[in-house]
């Protein structure tokens, strides 16, 4: 069957939910079935249709993705043909943090961590940060909540309370692996310590604005 014969036989409320998922989508790439109860029904229902998001999305140039075993579903690019339309140019702070919180995650991952959601605190990824060198007070600047909001917005984290609270927790959810590739983190470490010991100092993180990728193509 076709989409628009799939989505004929859809009855109102399921061509409401429809049409929600796929403003989601567009506007934050990843639904996280562990996020809430309504990422949780959203996500089952595009398991449940993923065919006819796909041929939705298709003529937009875009594909849904679904990893079962991570409960993460995604928009991503059909190919790389140079548009941007899936991308997010995040600031160098922005970058490394994210570097930061995929390396906090995998390392959880590592240790055997999936059987409950992985919280830290500001203070652990603070501690992450320092290894590239970031020992500013960005807290008080307000940068890192700006940064930590901007990942909520795309659900790669979630915030329980207030950033600098000493009981603010921050959860990494399983749509950080899919952030950036393995190739692409690792080529942005070597040149992030390279510039720091040639640099002697503290990257300027808000000058020449690196583009990270948010889905996972291949």
């Amino acid at each position: 069957m076709g989409f628009v014969q799939d989505y004929d036989e859809l009855i109102m409320t399921e061509r409401g939910l429809f049409q929600k998922i796929c403003r989601v989508f567009l506007k934050q790439t990843f639904i996280v079935c562990d996020r809430n109860e309504e990422s949780r029904k959203m996500y089952f229902f595009v398991r449940k249709h993923q065919e006819m998001f796909s041929d939705y999305f298709q003529y937009m140039g875009f594909d849904i993705a679904i990893d079962q075993d991570n409960k993460v579903t995604m928009l991503k690019n059909q190919k790389n043909d140079g548009l941007q339309s899936n991308r997010l140019r995040f600031r160098k702070f922005e970058s490394i943090v994210l570097c930061c919180l995929w390396t906090i995650y995998v390392d959880q991952v590592r240790e055997g961590n999936l059987t409950r959601p992985i919280l830290i605190t500001v203070f652990d990824l603070r501690q992450a940060m320092e290894k590239y060198g970031i020992k500013e007070d960005m807290e008080g600047k307000g940068i890192l909540r700006d940064t930590l909001e901007l990942f909520s917005r795309y659900q790669l984290v979630g915030i329980n309370g207030e950033i600098g609270n000493p009981d603010c927790t921050i959860r990494l959810y399983s749509s950080l692996q899919f952030a950036l590739e393995l190739e692409e983190f690792k080529r942005f470490v070597i040149d992030a310590e390279k510039r720091m010991h040639e640099n002697g100092k503290l990257m300027d993180f808000y000058e020449d604005e690196e583009s990270m990728e948010e889905d996972d193509e291949s």
